[in-house]
């Protein structure tokens, strides 16, 4: 099982953080516990076991999801996700975020994905009753 508090060291977040990664087809991923630094993930493999990210920061402390680009630090210029992580209690302990390495045209494509004239293009039970 795994389990992840506001300690968490790094390595304990990489087998959440590496499902994200493959779930979004390899888009670079950061997560962080909220006490401790974290890890990046790109192109399938961990680059970073300090990462501080200051987007994941700004997450946790306000405890919403941020859309944002940042201005510093290895993703500057590229826009990024980033969610808080919550247990059980409602409590926040870390946050993860996406970075859009499309520069936008991921979250377009899901935006033009969402338009319902395109759904006739779509087979009858791709959505669920």
């Amino acid at each position: 099982m795994i389990n992840i508090s506001e300690n968490s060291e790094a390595k304990e977040l990489i087998p959440i953080a590496k499902a994200v990664h493959i779930l979004v087809n390899k888009l670079p991923v950061a997560m962080r516990s909220k006490n401790k630094p974290g890890i990046r993930l790109e192109k399938g493999e961990v680059v970073d076991t300090n990462y501080e990210g200051y987007v994941l920061k700004v997450a946790i402390e306000i405890g919403k999801t941020i859309k944002a680009t940042p201005i510093t630090g290895p993703y500057a210029g590229l826009p990024v996700i980033v969610t808080p992580i919550k247990d059980a209690e409602n409590k926040i302990i870390g946050a993860i975020g996406v970075v859009d390495i499309t520069a936008g045209i991921f979250e377009d494509i899901l935006t033009i994905a969402r338009r319902p004239e395109l759904y006739k293009f779509l087979p009858e039970d791709a959505f669920p009753k």
